[in-house]
């Protein structure tokens, strides 16, 4: 299975709701409020109640999972083989650190921070992140099946 990465320009990436899409202002205020995200995640709020997810930390190349519903960026590995069969076989024995509450109305959107979300599809790569709306918790973890290979993944848990 191939999978499709995603990298931003150095700063963070965000995961919005696509229905907030034109409240994400990028480099005109928001941006820099992402770049105050020191954890691995955290969640900023968007004008009309919506939320944004932010993958802080550094600004690894991303992919999302959505059989897991996990987001997993990529630290170190020698290649591309096998990933999606390194992530499979590690994500039941990982050692998962609850993370932040998100609320989504839906489908969630990730792209360059430093981006408009009006410029999603036009002047940004981005990944749709098919989720029912409602309320998830993002947990972390890592999955280092050796020495040479290391990946950070977010996995959104539906919350009741």
């Amino acid at each position: 299975m191939s999978l499709t990465w995603l990298e931003t320009e150095g700063g963070p990436f965000i995961v919005v709701p696509r229905t907030a899409l034109p409240h994400w202002s990028g480099t005109e205020g928001d941006y820099d409020r992402a770049c105050e995200v020191m954890d691995f995640v955290g969640v900023l709020a968007l004008p009309g109640g919506a939320e944004a997810l932010v993958l802080g930390d550094e600004p690894l190349s991303t992919t999302y999972l959505p059989e897991y519903r996990v987001l997993v960026r990529w630290c170190y590995a020698e290649s591309e083989d096998g990933v999606a069969d390194i992530i499979r076989a590690g994500i039941p024995i990982a050692e998962w650190e609850e993370g932040p509450a998100l609320s989504t109305t839906g489908e969630l959107v990730m792209f360059d921070a430093a981006y408009f979300g009006t410029e999603v599809g036009t002047l940004t790569g981005s990944a749709a992140l098919e989720l029912a709306a409602g309320r998830y918790r993002v947990d972390s973890a890592s999955i280092e099946p050796n020495d040479l290979t290391s990946f950070r993944v977010h996995r959104f848990v539906e919350l009741a």
